[in-house]
């Protein structure tokens, strides 16, 4: 398993993090996203273009849920 990049903000605490992390939540309630990619991997985060797997998932999301 890959480790959490440095600026996740699923990890870090500021607020551009904090406000990724609700928008976040807020699509999958609605249904739109399970998983997102991570950013310092695929510019496609939410899995437009290209498909998210285990390979380009987010690690700190991830482990965020699973809390």
């Amino acid at each position: 398993m890959r480790s959490c990049c440095k600026e996740c903000p699923w990890i870090n605490t500021n607020k551009h993090s904090i406000k990724f992390r609700t928008y976040a939540e807020k699509m999958k309630s609605l249904g739109k996203v399970e998983n997102h990619s991570c950013h310092m991997i695929n510019k496609d985060v939410w899995g437009s273009q290209t498909e998210i797997n285990i390979s380009n998932v987010c690690q700190g999301s991830k482990l965020y849920n699973k809390k």
